[in-house]
C-alpha cells in the first residue's frame, strides 16, 4: 500500500509543480513580450523624430528644437552625464540607459552637417509595464492559485485513474487462492494498465496449470506405479540364482515393465503444456488410426467390429493424448470381453465403447484405478483414460448391463468445431 500511496503522490506532486512552473514561465513571457512591445515603440518614436530633425536639418540647414516635450537633443556624447557616457563605451550598440530617479532614457545618434547629435527621450512617464506591474501581481497570484487547485484536480484524477486500477490488481493477486481462478476482467480498464493485468492473469492460470499438471504428475506417478514396482520386487524375490525363471515369472516381469513403460508415456504426456494445445480432428479418422495400428486387435481374427462415427464430427483435442485415450478404451475391451465383439458408436456428443463380459466381470471394470481380485495381471482399469477425461473436461461414465459392458465419454462439456449434418458412417458388420 505504501508503494501505491508514493506513486501516487508522486504523480499528483509532479503534476502540480509542472503546472505551476508552466504557468509562472507564461507569466514571465507575457510580462517579457510586454516590455518588448513597449521598448520597441519607444524606439520607433525616437527614431521618427531623428528622421524628422534631420529632414529639417537638410531643407534649412538649421539645427531645430524636438516636436516632442520629452525629447531633448544634445550636441554629442560628451554633453550626456558621465554615467550613461561610461555605459555608452561599454556597449555603443545600447539604446535604454538608466536615469538616476529610476526611470530610463531611450538614446539615438544622429549626424548632422560635420557634427554628430544625441536624441534622447524621456520615457519614464510613458513606462506602463513598470507603473502597473505592481497592480497585476495580486491578478499574476491569482491566476497561480487557480492553475494551482485545477493542477491538483488533474493529477488527483489522474492518480486515481492510474493507481487505482494497479490497486485493483495488486489486491486481486494478494487475496488469489492457489488452486483456484483468477478473475480480473471487472476491474481492468481498456487500456495498457488492463493489457498489464490480462497478462498478469494469463501467466498465473499458465503458472497453476502448470502446477496443477505437476501435482498430478506427483500424484500419479506414486499411486500408478506403485502396483507394477511391487510386482516386479515380489517376483525378484522368489527368484533364485541358482535357477532359471519360469516363463510365468518372465510373463508377470515383462508384464510390469510393459505397463510402467505405458503408465510413465501417459503421465509425462498429460504433464507437458504442449498436451492442452488442441486441434480439430476427426474423431473417426482416429478412432481408424488406432484401430489399424493395434497389434491385440490385429491377432484376434474372430473379433466383430462395428463402428458407427459420423465422418464429419470433430473434436478440439491434443492428437497424442487422444490416441493415448482411445489404445486405453481399446486396449481394456480386449482385455475383459468375454467374447469377440467390439461396438463403437456416436450419437449426438457421447462416444460409446461396448463389448460384452461375463456375468461375474471385475470391479475394476466400474472403478478406475481399483484392481479386484479375480482380475488378471496387474491392469489399472480406467483411471489413466479418467485422468485424461478430466483433462479436456469430458464426462467419463461406465456401466455392466445384460452382461454387456458401457464406456461413454460426453464430448459436450468440450467445445467441439466442425459438427455439420449427421451422417452416420457404419462400417458392416465383419470379421477381423
Amino acid at each position: 500500500m505504501a508503494k501505491h500511496a508514493s506513486l501516487k503522490a508522486t504523480l499528483q506532486r509532479s503534476i502540480t509543480v509542472f503546472s505551476l512552473l508552466l504557468a509562472s514561465g507564461l507569466i514571465l513571457l507575457l510580462l517579457a513580450y510586454a516590455w518588448v512591445v513597449e521598448d520597441n515603440v519607444f524606439n520607433r518614436l525616437v527614431a521618427a523624430e531623428a528622421q524628422h530633425i534631420s529632414l529639417q536639418y537638410q531643407q534649412t540647414g538649421e539645427v531645430i528644437t524636438p516636436s516632442q516635450p520629452f525629447m531633448t537633443l544634445y550636441p554629442g556624447w560628451q554633453a550626456m552625464p558621465a554615467q550613461i557616457q561610461q555605459l555608452h563605451q561599454q556597449s555603443p550598440q545600447r539604446i535604454e540607459f538608466p536615469q538616476g530617479d529610476n526611470g530610463s532614457l531611450h538614446l539615438l545618434a544622429l549626424t548632422l552637417g560635420n557634427q554628430e547629435w544625441v536624441l534622447a527621450a524621456d520615457v519614464t512617464a510613458f513606462e506602463v509595464t513598470r507603473d502597473y506591474l505592481p497592480k497585476l501581481l495580486p491578478y499574476f497570484g491569482l491566476v497561480l492559485l487557480v492553475i494551482l487547485a485545477l493542477a491538483f484536480a488533474l493529477s488527483r484524477y489522474l492518480s486515481l485513474k492510474i493507481i487505482r486500477p494497479l490497486h485493483a490488481i495488486s489486491s486481486s493477486v494478494k487475496q488469489h487462492q492457489p488452486g483456484t481462478e483468477l478473475n480480473l476482467t471487472d476491474v481492468l480498464p481498456d487500456n495498457e494498465i488492463g493489457y498489464l493485468g490480462q497478462t498478469i492473469q494469463h501467466n498465473i492460470a499458465q503458472f497453476q496449470a502448470a502446477l496443477a499438471r505437476e501435482t498430478d504428475f506427483t500424484r500419479d506417478i506414486s499411486h500408478e506405479l506403485r502396483t507394477p514396482a511391487t510386482v516386479i520386487k515380489m517376483v525378484l524375490s522368489r527368484l533364485s540364482p541358482n535357477q532359471a525363471p519360469d516363463e510365468q515369472t518372465l510373463t508377470q516381469l515383462k508384464q510390469a515393465a510393459s505397463q510402467m513403460e505405458h503408465t510413465i508415456h501417459v503421465l509425462l504426456a498429460l504433464a507437458r503444456a504442449e498436451s492442452m494445445q488442441l486441434q480439430p480432428l476427426c474423431l473417426l479418422e482416429e478412432i481408424e488410426h488406432c484401430l489399424v495400428n493395434n497389434p491385440r486387435l490385429m491377432r484376434q481374427y474372430e473379433l466383430q467390429l462395428q463402428l458407427q462415427v459420423d465422418a464429419e464430427y470433430r473434436i478440439n483435442a491434443n492428437k497424442n493424448l487422444l490416441h493415448i485415450l482411445l489404445h486405453n478404451i481399446i486396449d481394456n475391451a480386449l482385455n475383459h470381453a468375454s467374447a469377440s465383439q467390439l461396438n463403437i458408436s456416436l450419437q449426438d456428443d457421447t462416444l460409446c465403447i461396448a463389448n460384452p463380459v461375463a456375468a461375474d466381470s471385475p470391479t475394476d471394470l466400474l472403478s478406475p484405478g481399483v484392481k479386484s481380485a479375480s482380475s488378471s495381471g496387474i491392469g489399472q482399469g480406467l483411471h489413466l483414460v479418467n485422468r485424461i477425461c478430466q483433462g479436456y473436461h469430458w464426462q467419463l461414465n461406465s456401466c455392466i448391463r445384460d452382461n454387456w459392458f458401457y464406456l461413454t465419454i460426453d464430448f459436450a462439456a468440450m467445445q467441439h468445431v466442425g459438427k455439420d449434418s449427421r451422417q452416420n458412417r457404419e462400417s458392416p458388420t465383419k470379421a477381423v
